[in-house]
């Protein structure tokens, strides 16, 4: 039991000096010139359902969505590498 508890008690430790790591590297601009924040167009797509319980879609308008370089999300902005693999939102409205 106390092997568990001191094991539990390292994870979440290495866990927040990680997420700490994440953050400073986000915040400073470690290297010089390297970029934090980026703007990357998002494609948006709306899903509703008709009348026969189908489902429709349609495009909407595409947005541009702030991202940082990083690699857990910060300051509720999704990290680059996710968002640009993540290009296509799909919202789901309900009737």
């Amino acid at each position: 039991m106390k092997l568990a508890r001191m094991s539990a008690y390292i994870l979440g430790a290495l866990g927040g000096l990680f997420w700490l790591g994440d953050y400073l590297a986000l915040r400073l601009p470690l290297p010089k010139g390297r970029l934090q924040w980026e703007v990357i167009r998002v494609d948006q797509m709306y899903a509703t359902r008709n009348r026969f319980n189908q489902v429709e879609m349609s495009h909407g308008n595409p947005i541009m969505e702030t991202c940082g370089h990083s690699i857990l999300p910060h300051d509720g902005h999704w990290p680059c590498w996710y968002v640009k693999t993540h290009t296509l939102h799909t919202n789901h409205l309900e009737n």
